[in-house]
C-alpha cells in the first residue's frame, strides 16, 4: 500500500515538473552494498579428505585402489614397456663452447635499406645495437649475430657492418658492394652492455669494459683480416705477432725459486768440476 502511494506521488511530481533526486550518500551506500565478484570469476575450493559427507566420497574421488589412487604417474611412463627415449641410441653431442647466434641474411638488410628503415649517418657502422633498433633483429639476440650470404647476387649497399661472425660469401658480397665487415667479439656481459648501455649507466654509473677473447680458436678467428683485433691493432694481436705466448703456460705458473733451482741444477750437471778425486770444487759451482 505504501509502495503504491509512493509511486503515485513520484508520478505526480514528474507530471508537474519537479525533479526527484536521491542524496549522494544514500546512492554510494547502495552501490557498496551491491558489490560482488563477476560471474564465474570465483569458485569454491575442492576440500578433500573430509569423509563421505563432504560429497567427494570416502576415497576423495580417487576410486578403489590402483596406481592413480595411490600416487601420480610420470608423464613419460608407458606402462612398463621400454620408453621411447631408451629405444634409440644417443647420436652426436652439443659442444659446451657453442654459440647461439641469430642468423641475418643480406636479403633482409637490402630490403630494409630499400624501404628506408635503415638510416645511417656518414661513416656510421651498422652494429648489432643498430640492427636491434631498426628491427632487423627481433626477440632474443642470443650470443650475437651471424651474417649469411642469402641475397648476395643483388646486394649493393656500401655500408660498414659489425657482427659476431659472417660467412665468406657474405663478406665477399659486402666488400664487392663497397662496404666493409668487422667481426667483433662479445661475451655475455659485453653484449648486454653493447645493446643497452643506458641501463648500465643508470644503474651502475659506468659501462663494463669489453672483454677480450680467451680461447685460442677465438683469438685466431678475430686476428684474421676482418677481425677487430687486426683492424684496431689490439695489444693482444701485438703479443701474437711478437711471438710471445698469449696463454698462461705451466712454466709461467712456476715460482721464481723453482726456476732458480732448475737453473742451478743445469749448471751443476753441465759443469766439468769432477776431478780425479771425485770432489767438486766450490769455484765450479
Amino acid at each position: 500500500m505504501f509502495a503504491q502511494l509512493k509511486s503515485s506521488v513520484l508520478g505526480l511530481q514528474r507530471a508537474v515538473g519537479f525533479s526527484v533526486s536521491q542524496p549522494q550518500s544514500a546512492r554510494q551506500l547502495s552501490l557498496l552494498a551491491n558489490l560482488k565478484p563477476s560471474y564465474k570469476s570465483t569458485h569454491k575450493i575442492k576440500r578433500l579428505g573430509r569423509g563421505p559427507s563432504s560429497g567427494h566420497g570416502k576415497t576423495s574421488g580417487r576410486g578403489q585402489k590402483g596406481q592413480k589412487a595411490r600416487g601420480s604417474v610420470k608423464s613419460w611412463f608407458e606402462g612398463g614397456q621400454t620408453p621411447i627415449f631408451k629405444l634409440f641410441p644417443k647420436v652426436g653431442f652439443t659442444p659446451v663452447t657453442s654459440l647461439d647466434l641469430t642468423e641475418l641474411n643480406l636479403r633482409k638488410i637490402q630490403r630494409f635499406y630499400n624501404e628506408k628503415k635503415i638510416v645511417l649517418k656518414p661513416n656510421e657502422v651498422l652494429t648489432m645495437k643498430k640492427m636491434k633498433e631498426v628491427g632487423l633483429i627481433t626477440g632474443n639476440i642470443g650470443d650475437g649475430v651471424k651474417i649469411l650470404g642469402d641475397g648476395k647476387d643483388f646486394y649493393n649497399i656500401p655500408i660498414k657492418i659489425e657482427a659476431t661472425k659472417a660467412t665468406n660469401e657474405a663478406i665477399d658480397a659486402i666488400k664487392t658492394a663497397g662496404g666493409d665487415f668487422t667481426a667483433a667479439y662479445f661475451n655475455k656481459l659485453g653484449l648486454r652492455a653493447h645493446l643497452a648501455p643506458n641501463w648500465f649507466l643508470k644503474k651502475y654509473g659506468r659501462i663494463p669494459l669489453p672483454a677480450r677473447p680467451t680461447r685460442r680458436k677465438d683469438i685466431e678467428y678475430y686476428s684474421r683480416e676482418n677481425g677487430y683485433l687486426t683492424k684496431t691493432n689490439h695489444p693482444l694481436l701485438q703479443l701474437k705477432q711478437n711471438g710471445l705466448s698469449y696463454t698462461t703456460s705451466s712454466k709461467a705458473k712456476s715460482s721464481v725459486l723453482e726456476e732458480q733451482l732448475a737453473l742451478a741444477n743445469d749448471k751443476v750437471t753441465n759443469s766439468s768440476a769432477l776431478n780425479d778425486s771425485g770432489v767438486i770444487s766450490i769455484k765450479d759451482l
